[in-house]
């Protein structure tokens, strides 16, 4: 019998062998809509491995094996996923970065961005994505210089890499306004106009101090939950448009944890219905009757009961 070919993939994702974040890794490139369209290789450290001279043989391991995928696959991407509390990292550093949060997240992100480098280096027609997974499952795509491929750029250049007072100071007013959540669309939005109109910033620039503000914060902007929620949604939904009260669930649940556990799950699968409406989606009928009615009750606004006596 003649073997079967190989599958193709879109994506080669390098993560962590740690064993509490094996099914969160599955789970993000279900919500990413790249389930059965990645190849994927686990080593200490993920983008470590990279970079480390002292690991020699984990680099040589790394670029065989996504030779061997872009052979066989035919991936054009490389997803890097490294994670807080990271044994290997702390093991690369010579200290507990844990204790740290914030040059924690300065590690990883050097650690991420000379892996993406390395990548373009060896291949430059592919493209890199960076991310740092919190223990909780949630992962905040990093902005990287490095990143793009030819064509419109993937990842975003730092507020503070950008030798522009205007720049530094739109970012400063960015995570003033973020603060311990992400904006609501209309907020981001008026942020973004004063950006452009009050800073001197192009769209793009004001754009990318604001995804890199709400990366410093742990948090996505609305905007990109809202990119992320979608992805997954179209996953789910398939070669149709149709998305069922689990998808929707699913979507509600990866949206607040990317823009903050503090928005109420409710509102969460409101915002979602709308953005199925928005988007030319819709919902699948359940039950014995075939009805919609459990989508129809997210979108009906909800209205105050009776004072209390």
């Amino acid at each position: 019998m003649t073997p079967a070919p190989p599958g193709q993939a879109d994506a080669f994702v390098v993560s962590c062998i740690d064993p509490r974040l094996t099914d969160d890794t599955t789970f993000l490139m279900a919500a990413l809509g790249r389930t059965d369209r990645y190849s994927e290789m686990r080593i200490a450290g993920a983008a470590l491995a990279a970079v480390d001279p002292a690991r020699p043989a984990w680099g040589t391991a790394l670029w065989e094996n996504l030779a061997a995928s872009r052979q066989l696959h035919g991936v054009r991407t490389v997803v890097f996923v490294n994670h807080r509390d990271c044994g290997a990292l702390h093991l690369w550093a010579g200290r507990r970065l844990a204790d740290d949060p914030a040059e924690e997240l300065r590690q990883h992100h050097g650690v991420l961005e000379g892996a993406a480098a390395a990548v373009r280096a060896r291949h430059p027609d592919m493209a890199v994505e960076i991310r740092l997974m919190e223990l909780d499952g949630t992962a905040t795509l990093l902005p990287c210089a490095a990143c793009a491929a030819a064509g419109p750029a993937t990842g975003l250049l730092r507020a503070e890499a950008v030798p522009d007072p205007a720049a530094a100071r739109f970012a400063d007013l960015a995570r003033l306004r973020i603060g311990d959540g992400a904006l609501d669309a209309a907020a981001e939005r008026a942020l973004l106009v004063e950006g452009v109109t009050r800073h001197g910033l192009t769209a793009e620039a004001a754009r990318a101090a604001l995804s890199s503000a709400a990366a410093q914060r742990g948090r996505a902007t609305v905007v990109a939950a809202e990119r992320e929620a979608l992805a997954f949604l179209r996953s789910r939904a398939g070669r149709g448009v149709q998305v069922d009260q689990a998808d929707v669930v699913q979507a509600a649940g990866l949206y607040r944890a990317l823009v903050g556990a503090s928005l109420p799950l409710a509102e969460a699968k409101r915002h979602i219905a709308g953005l199925i409406e928005r988007e030319g989606l819709a919902p699948r009928p359940e039950g014995l009757l075939r009805s919609t009615a459990w989508f129809r009750r997210l979108t009906t606004p909800l209205t105050p009961g009776p004072p209390p006596a």
